[in-house]
């Protein structure tokens, strides 16, 4: 009787204790900068928060291309299929400085390359264009334990001229 109860006891605390590391979708998760793998933003003005990366790709990451030059990528997603509400960002930055904002602008290879786009439940595609640009600020990247964090902003469009605006982006993401 002591095992079962002991059993019982356990269970309830192991199931328990999975809540709390759960995000509430109703909720932006704190900007934090410890590499909790955690991202959101307001899309129109609703919260939307990432859950996961898209199978079988690289989701997050960060790359030193030559000296002080480097290109992160960021693939936030709601579910892991290929086409599901996501918002991806890939910048270049040269002489990345910590807490400085940069603008996210679609720009040639040669220039360095940024982009934002964002996909609705419905696979519609809006993306940053030279009138839709944005802002991303990184305020942590570790490339030693792999983690990079930071806020950004964008507006993107899609192919009819439909506008959709995020806002109040965080990330604090574990490379992939």
């Amino acid at each position: 009787m002591k095992n079962l109860l002991f059993v019982a006891l356990l269970s309830i605390g192991l199931f328990s204790s999975c809540k709390d590391d759960e995000q509430d979708q109703n909720v932006l998760p704190e900007a934090t900068q410890s590499g909790k793998n955690t991202a959101g933003a307001l899309i129109n003005g609703k919260v939307w928060v990432a859950t996961t990366k898209k199978i079988n790709q690289p989701g997050t990451y960060c790359e030193k291309l030559n000296n002080n030059y480097y290109l992160i990528k960021l693939d936030l997603r709601k579910d892991p299929e290929r086409y599901t509400e996501s918002i991806d960002l890939i910048v270049s930055i040269p002489n990345l400085e910590i807490n400085q904002t940069y603008e996210v602008v679609n720009q040639t290879p040669d220039d360095g390359y940024n982009y934002a786009s964002y996909t609705s439940n419905d696979k519609v595609s809006y993306s940053s264009n030279s009138n839709n640009t944005g802002r991303i600020k990184i305020t942590r990247l570790d490339l030693q334990n792999q983690i990079v964090s930071g806020t950004f902003e964008f507006k993107a469009e899609d192919s009819n001229g439909n506008i959709v605006t995020i806002t109040e982006g965080r990330f604090d993401k574990k490379f992939d």
